[in-house]
């Protein structure tokens, strides 16, 4: 008797709509696009995957018990201020970092400019007198009966979680577990985020900052994963939530309920490991992924089939592109930069009378003016209905149906009267003003990772992604565009392919001329242990993908350094070797200024280095290597019977244009355009004379035309 297929099931819950995707052990693929609620969040999601297997005939028993989701829940809770009213205890004399922060400012001249705000208000920080030296030497303990007298104090200011941030935890945490314990005692329900769990290296402000965050989501996001859980078991899907983080990894429920701050950025994070994935599958080195939503869009840079990692993230900016006006989160993320706007940005006229798009979004209620659902102002969406690319008769990913008069009605009201433009010319601005905003954008981000942007793949997704991409390679002049089969689910289908990852940093400062590195092994060693136990305790388990570099535990750890010449402020994350006790000097100084060369195009010949933290990556298993298989088309030319008219700026005019779904391209096979490419959950624009095919992945490949590029 024939095994049935099994499927592999992931969620993305975006801030306009949710996307699944079931993935067949073959390869089959079968995806959906509903809008998001926030109110009854899992209601979505359990109705949109009953439908998917009703409509394939799969039985929910054939759905692997490990279930991936990715959501925007804990970056709306930072950004909209809804987390849990929480008290920060700190060493005595540091009850004021977060609201000091650093000496960076946003505006330089703007002497008023206000810093990001420190979340918690300095009532509810309060301090204890205790010291730890840098060393880890524990000099004064905590007084038992003072700090159960804080704690209560806490309490009765309503506290509903608690932050311990204590000066240099990171190197000794027996005091913040003392409070831990005692506050547990008092109440044995209140969350409790340790900073040394939370991110165990030195700077007081970004690592207070950081447990603070934590804390404060931690209540919520615990009961809305607790939720989605429960309620797949509802209709009948026994099985464990796993989510992604911001890292690029995905980990257990229970690590995300304790650690929240680590899904801050986790949808971008899952579409830039699907573009990396699909890099090593095509074989391209350099790829540039642009993932354009509801909301906002995203570029990642990808190289050698790896996506970006940093700590210089901030959360909730007061000013959406100026660094330094939000909150620092150190927590490793996928480096990627948001780029101007999403499909429901606002289009709008300000103050001096110029045509300016986002960054306000219509999100899913009520969303553009073209869905019917109540939206009045102009959108991002509307624009491209009104030149063309969307179809007026479709149903948007099944999920609400465009009505082309009320975009026009809301371009005429809003925008064109306003200019004294037609309703066209007015989509056609507005067009032009989101491409040339997150083209200029992602310049700028490939110039600070000393990448030129112009040798790159630019690989399109999500649902509005496929749409602009044509014109946001014509304005970095990228030739290749790249958009994979589903591709406005491809945040859902990165969930899948992403690793089971943990990552650890400990700070411990030393002089790289003075490293015992039989001491060091030693000491990295301790923070495999822990990240091994950690996954352990989480019941994460191997499947076979990996083969172990150590005995004790079934994982692969890779190691990285922070580190820096002598007197500057800043490190650069660097990879060092399996075994340290073999290691010298000179393999890492090598290391070191091969990386910084990389970065700087030059190096420091003779300068001396530090190193500040010592960084581990834990990897249990990888995600299901595969990319969706297609049904081969019928072999011969593309027919289609439709044709619409689409304005394409290259030539700035109209253009009878075919409109051909994806699924009946052959494979192989390369054409000309203009087309008009519909996806389930999308609509690719290819420009007269460029050229296209699809592979036998589905992906599709756009060679832009000379001239469009010139």
């Amino acid at each position: 008797m024939t095994e049935p297929l099994r499927y592999r099931f992931a969620f993305d819950i975006g801030g306009t709509f949710t996307d699944l995707v079931l993935l067949g052990r073959d390869g089959t693929l079968h995806s959906a696009k509903v809008l998001s609620d926030p109110c009854n969040v899992v209601a979505p999601i359990a109705k949109a995957l009953l439908q998917l297997c009703n409509a394939h005939n799969i039985d929910l028993e054939t759905i692997d018990d490990l279930v991936v989701g990715a959501t925007t829940a804990v970056t709306n809770l930072v950004i909209e201020r809804k987390g849990a009213r929480t008290a920060l205890i700190t060493t005595k004399g540091f009850r004021d970092v977060v609201a000091i922060g650093r000496e960076l400012r946003y505006d330089i001249y703007n002497l008023h400019a206000p810093g990001p705000d420190p979340i918690i208000d300095r009532h509810l920080r309060l301090e204890i007198d205790e010291r730890t030296d840098a060393q880890g030497r524990s000099i004064r303990p905590p007084d038992r009966r003072a700090l159960e007298s804080v704690l209560s104090n806490a309490k009765s200011l309503g506290a509903e979680s608690l932050a311990v941030c204590l000066l240099h935890s990171f190197s000794n945490p027996q005091h913040e577990l003392m409070v831990r314990e005692i506050a547990q005692t008092i109440d044995p329900s209140l969350p409790v985020s340790l900073s040394h769990e939370v991110l165990g290296e030195l700077r007081e402000y970004e690592r207070t900052i950081a447990t603070i965050l934590n804390a404060y989501v931690m209540p919520k996001v615990s009961d809305y994963l607790e939720t989605i859980e429960s309620g797949l078991a509802v209709i009948g899907l026994n099985a464990k939530l796993l989510v992604m983080q911001s890292n690029g990894g995905v980990i257990s429920k229970s690590f995300g309920a304790r650690f929240p701050i680590r899904l801050l950025e986790s949808g971008p994070a899952a579409g830039a490991l699907g573009a990396a994935h699909t890099a090593v599958a095509l074989g391209h080195k350099h790829f540039i992924a642009f993932d354009m939503g509801g909301t906002t869009a995203k570029a990642c840079l990808i190289n050698d089939g790896e996506p970006g990692i940093t700590t210089e993230f901030e959360a909730a900016r007061t000013q959406r592109f100026k660094k330094g006006s939000g909150l620092p989160v150190r927590i490793p993320t996928v480096d990627l930069i948001e780029i101007g706007a999403g499909g429901g940005s606002i289009a709008y006229i300000d103050n001096t009378g110029l045509l300016k798009v986002g960054p306000h979004s219509a999100g899913s209620q009520p969303g553009p003016a073209c869905y019917g659902l109540g939206g009045e102002l102009p959108t991002v969406t509307d624009a491209a209905l009104l030149l063309g690319y969307l179809d007026p008769a479709a149903n948007l990913s099944d999920a609400v149906k465009l009505q082309y008069d009320l975009a026009s009605q809301a371009m005429k009201a809003h925008v064109a009267d306003k200019l004294g433009l037609s309703i066209h010319e007015a989509a056609a601005g507005v067009h032009r003003i989101v491409c040339e905003q997150m083209a200029a954008a992602a310049k700028i981000h490939a110039v600070e990772k000393a990448k030129d942007i112009r040798q790159c793949s630019l690989l399109a997704f999500g649902g509005a992604g496929p749409l602009h991409a044509r014109e946001l390679a014509r304005r970095t002049a990228c030739q290749h565009i790249i958009v994979p089969s589903s591709s406005g689910v491809f945040s859902a289908f990165g969930l899948l392919v992403a690793p089971m990852k943990l990552d650890l940093v400990r700070t411990r400062y030393l002089k790289l001329d003075a490293i015992d590195f039989q001491a060091l092994e030693q000491f990295i060693v301790s923070i495999e242990d822990q990240l091994g136990r950690e996954l352990e305790a989480s019941h994460v388990k191997n499947d076979g993908m990996i083969t172990a570099i150590q005995n004790r535990y079934p994982y692969r750890f890779v190691r990285y350094a922070d580190m820096r010449y002598v007197g500057q402020g800043f490190e650069l994350t660097t990879r060092l070797p399996e075994n340290l006790s073999t290691t010298t000097v000179d393999d890492i100084r090598a290391a070191f200024e091969h990386q910084y060369r990389l970065m700087f195009g030059t190096s420091i010949e003779g300068a001396p280095l530090e190193v500040l933290n010592w960084r581990v990556q834990a990897f249990a298993h990888q995600g299901q290597a595969i990319l969706p298989i297609v049904n081969q088309a019928p072999s011969g030319g593309v027919t289609s019977a439709r044709r619409r008219r689409a304005f394409f700026p290259c030539v700035r005019d109209w253009v009878e244009t075919p409109v051909i779904a994806e699924q009946s391209l052959p494979v192989g096979q390369t054409q000309t355009g203009p087309a008009l490419i519909e996806q389930a959950g999308s609509t690719v624009v290819v420009g007269p004379s460029d050229c296209y095919h699809k592979d036998r992945f589905g992906n599709i490949h756009i060679a832009l035309a000379t001239e469009a590029v010139s």
